[in-house]
């Protein structure tokens, strides 16, 4: 009786310790939040506003990418993230805030470009995520999700990068409005679920 109870005692012992802490999880619900808004923003202007300027949608863009780099850095930070992904995270979710803040910063450069910066910040995201799903011990279904939203980010930016105006520029940003809308829906649920994820 006892022996089984202390088995039960180190079964939930090594539960609590894969969920990641209330501030995490906090921090994933609302930049998760921020980054579902801002995408139906972008969404919606196209659907209402199919006329609007191109730089303007790019500058919501930017404003979502900085929101996912700060998810990433502090993912990085956090005290369950492992030593092999901490020091990824922080990098890439800084690279991606500079990226941001490059598109902020400079919304004279041609959209051409502006997009395909865009492009290689997702796909860096992606790289980041499908490193996180293949090291992490989590549930099938959360190790599929963080990775299968890895292997779309990357796939949508390589498909951006390669054909920049053939895709068309709309179309482009429309894309890159879906995929960080799924990535946001994952920061939501793994903030939920307080899944360890980075």
């Amino acid at each position: 009786m006892y022996h089984h109870i202390y088995i039960t005692g180190s079964c939930v012992l090594q539960v609590q310790t894969i969920r990641s802490p209330p501030w995490l999880r906090m921090s994933q619900i609302v930049f998760g939040s921020i980054v579902v808004l801002l995408s139906v923003v972008i969404l919606l202007f196209f659907v209402i506003f199919p006329g609007i300027a191109l730089l303007t949608l790019i500058l919501f863009m930017s404003i979502v990418l900085l929101v996912v780099g700060i998810e990433r850095i502090a993912v990085g930070l956090s005290p369950v993230s492992s030593r092999k992904t901490r020091i990824s995270d922080i990098v890439l979710g800084a690279v991606v805030i500079g990226i941001s803040i490059f598109l902020m910063q400079f919304p004279i450069v041609t959209s051409v470009f502006l997009v395909i910066l865009g492009a290689v910040a997702l796909m860096i995201g992606g790289i980041a995520r499908i490193v996180q799903g293949i090291s992490r011990e989590i549930p099938k279904f959360s190790k599929g999700l963080i990775i299968g939203v890895g292997a779309l980010s990357v796939a949508i930016s390589i498909a951006i990068i390669a054909n920049p105006i053939m895709l068309g520029l709309a179309l482009l940003v429309l894309i890159l409005a879906v995929t960080l809308l799924i990535a946001g829906i994952e920061m939501i649920y793994l903030g939920l679920r307080g899944i360890k994820k980075g």
